[in-house]
């Protein structure tokens, strides 16, 4: 998601290369915009944003360096035909990747939110080149599925153009409803290489210069003298009907694309769910592997750990609620983000407070407040805004956590700008004091006349591609590294199926009792109450086998319905059988894993 302050416009030209002049931009942060990475090694920094083509090497170098642990797939093509890369990482020796409880890591929905493929490329660096004995223990035990870069299309034409896209694959869209396609992008007039905001002085113009800082605009006011302006994106108006940049390339948002709660209404929402194919590959791989029992979505910007619901007609069942809380809870503790929320009450779009009911924040002194009162029912002092309420149909996070059954987080990556008086927001005036204090102004191009070919005299400035939305390169390695630990808390917590014990009772000769102790050594239980709600949650199954003897239970596999987090069920049989006879027990869960047992009668 993106925090605008007006509108960010960009510009569609240049698709192959993109100059900065050195002057404006020194050698040593060019490579924030142009790729040039390092490549991957077992000590490499992240430090810097890596085009397609460098994700894809670095992907290739991954599965070339450690066969023992990953495998590198293409799911399919993009609308461009650029490949849509999956890594699979997991110890094969240790079991198929199918058998164990997955986490799913994506990158990339948001094309202008380049961090989220850094960071997904980071946690894949941890985990294969980690001597740490708890990373060791999650490829042992779990399977990771990464795709750093779900709309290729649109990254790459981040990085090899001016334009900040939309949030949208490049397939055609009518965004006007004029009958034509992608017919008015945006373009660089002024020759910088980037595409920003047009102000041009117009007496029934909506805004005016902000008294508190002139390169900023607000609303126009009852009683403002003016001078009164209009605001453009950066371009002409290609197709003659007096707007500027109204039809951009794409249109269609895989992150309003999902099925699940899809609305044909919402904004990109295209033109049935899942009809992106970059979407819909990724969906059918899902699908194909219930093993998936989390997932985490990475985007940009404004240091929040997101859940669901993300519209207001999906209530959370109580134990699912809970659990959200819980991990969230220890999500601001590792990332030192200020909040945790669901979507649809983070104040979004117009930055208001956020603490209400159910949020998490963290307080001046680092602790966590709102979790007993959000778990328990206590009172909060905060504000309620619902008018500020921002409902996202089709999102990653309610698809994956209605369709799938899967613990989903969407982690909005980096925080621009400090919260100096202490309301509870970063106000666009903290975040313009900021950059000028501490990024030398990088991040806020100044307002620069401009002879218009329409408009006439105008002026041409405002926030940059890099530093608001994405950090710059001395930030960068913080925000993936803080990502990172979060992803590896939530691998820890998946379900994870374990006999912890089996017993065996002789009843009379040759006749036994065996009992079976099947436990959740997870923190997550095998099933969501949401699927379990729905008729839709597998169960648990226990299965006793043995060479030679004879099942005198009814059914040699039981079904032990779903199992709590760090709980304990048992099974129990009674066979005929020699002593000496060996007995297999196996309990499994797509999403717990296969756990098995043997034991000798008569030991």
């Amino acid at each position: 998601m993106r925090l605008f302050v007006v509108v960010f416009i960009v510009c569609y030209c240049n698709l192959t290369s993109v100059s900065f002049a050195q002057e404006q931009y020194p050698l040593s942060e060019q490579k924030l915009f142009f790729g040039d990475c390092a490549p991957f090694s077992v000590d490499m920094v992240f430090d810097c944003y890596r085009d397609f083509e460098e994700v894809e090497t670095f992907l290739q170098d991954v599965a070339n360096q450690y066969p023992a642990s990953t495998a590198l797939s293409s799911l399919g093509k993009s609308y461009q035909g650029r490949d849509l890369w999956l890594l699979t990482i997991t110890n094969f020796e240790t079991g198929p990747p199918e058998s164990k409880p997955a986490l799913w890591v994506d990158g990339g929905i948001d094309s202008d939110e380049v961090v989220s493929t850094e960071a997904a490329l980071g946690f894949i660096h941890k985990l294969v080149t980690s001597d740490d004995a708890e990373v060791k223990q999650l490829l042992d035990r779990n399977t990771f599925y990464v795709m750093p870069n779900i709309i290729p299309d649109m990254s790459e034409l981040h990085h090899r153009s001016p334009i900040r896209p939309h949030d949208s694959t490049m397939k055609p869209w009518d965004e006007d409803n004029d009958g034509l396609l992608d017919e008015d992008p945006p373009e660089d007039l002024d020759g910088d290489d980037e595409a920003l905001q047009m102000r041009v002085v117009d007496p029934v113009g909506r805004w005016v210069i902000d008294e508190k800082d002139s390169r900023l605009m607000r609303r126009r006011k009852l009683g403002d003298a003016g001078p009164f302006y209009s605001l453009y994106g950066e371009g002409i108006d290609n197709d003659g009907d007096g707007k500027y940049n109204e039809d951009w390339p794409g249109g269609i948002d895989p992150n309003r694309n999902y099925p699940g709660n899809w609305n044909a209404s919402q904004n990109g929402a295209g033109p049935y769910p899942g009809s992106e194919v970059e979407l819909r590959v990724s969906l059918d791989f899902i699908q194909n592997h219930p093993n998936i029992a989390g997932s985490q979505h990475l985007h940009s910007s404004g240091g929040v750990i997101l859940r669901p619901p993300s519209v207001p007609d999906l209530k959370l069942p109580a134990s699912d609620r809970a659990l959200y809380l819980a991990v969230s809870e220890k999500g601001l503790e590792l990332t030192e983000y200020p909040l945790a929320t669901s979507v649809y009450d983070w104040n979004w779009p117009r930055g208001s407070t956020n603490t209400k009911r159910g949020q998490l924040w963290r307080g001046s002194n680092g602790d966590i407040k709102g979790a007993e009162s959000a778990r328990f029912g206590g009172n909060f002092y905060g504000l309620s805004m619902d008018e500020d309420n921002y409902a996202a149909y089709g999102g990653s996070i309610d698809g994956m956590y209605l369709l799938f059954g899967v613990l989903s987080f969407a982690n909005e990556i980096y925080t621009f700008g400090e919260d100096t008086d202490g309301n509870g927001t970063i106000s666009t005036l903290e975040r313009l004091a900021f950059q000028d204090e501490h990024m030398d102004g990088r991040v806020f191009k100044q307002w620069t006349p401009f002879d218009h070919p329409e408009l006439g005299p105008v002026e041409i400035g405002g926030w940059r591609k890099f530093g608001q939305n994405n950090p710059l390169a001395a930030d960068l390695p913080r925000e993936v590294e803080r990502n990172v630990d979060f992803m590896m808390l939530q691998a820890s917590i998946l379900p994870h199926l374990d006999i912890t014990e089996a017993e065996q009772e002789q009843l009379d000769e040759g006749i036994y009792r065996i009992k079976a102790k099947v436990s959740n050594l997870g923190f997550q239980p095998t099933e969501l109450a949401i699927r379990r709600q729905g008729g839709r949650a597998m169960p648990v199954k226990a299965n006793l086998s043995m060479e030679n003897g004879l099942l005198l239970s009814e059914e040699a596999e039981i079904d032990l319905g779903h199992i709590e987090g760090q709980s304990m069920t048992e099974a129990t049989w009674l066979i005929r059988a020699d002593a000496g006879t060996q007995v297999h027990v196996e309990a499994t869960h797509p999403k717990g894993g296969t756990a098995t047992l043997s034991i000798t009668l008569g030991d």
